[in-house]
């Protein structure tokens, strides 16, 4: 399926959401980056996110349903002369709240956040020592560089 591929992750207006599963979350993170606004959102079938999750299809079914009674997503099928077509989609709230959280992470932690590397390395720390210049190292995460 061609889609326009926004990474491997979740975004935090989806993460913090307690009402969902883990398996609810990932749905809304694939369901998201399959949309295709010009034909009206996802239509992958429930046996593409079955042999994608490696779930049943009666798996699937019953997390869309409950995605969307949760509101997250909504659900529209369309007739079609061979049958029909289902779309699902993201729900607008939860689409401004994604990209809310997508602008924050860009304007904010990169630019500001001292984790954050500013070229292939990245700065290591153990969990139990404070970040200062006399405890910082650097890591080549590229080995093709020196």
């Amino acid at each position: 399926m061609n889609r326009a591929f926004k990474g491997i992750w979740i975004p935090k207006a989806v993460w913090i959401i307690s009402e969902l599963t883990l398996q609810e979350k990932v749905f809304v993170v694939e369901i998201n980056s399959l949309e295709n606004n010009g034909k009206g959102g996802c239509y992958a079938s429930n046996k593409y996110f079955a042999e994608f999750f490696v779930i049943s299809e009666s798996r699937v079914s019953d997390v869309i349903k409950s995605l969307v009674d949760k509101g997250m997503i909504t659900r529209k099928i369309t007739k079609t002369q061979t049958g029909s077509k289902r779309y699902i989609k993201v729900s607008q709230y939860l689409k401004t709240a994604i990209a809310h959280s997508n602008n924050s992470i860009d304007s904010t932690s990169q630019k500001h956040h001292p984790h954050y590397a500013k070229n292939d390395n990245i700065l290591i720390q153990d969990i139990n020592t404070p970040i200062s210049k006399g405890n910082k190292r650097n890591m080549n995460v590229n080995p093709r560089k020196k």
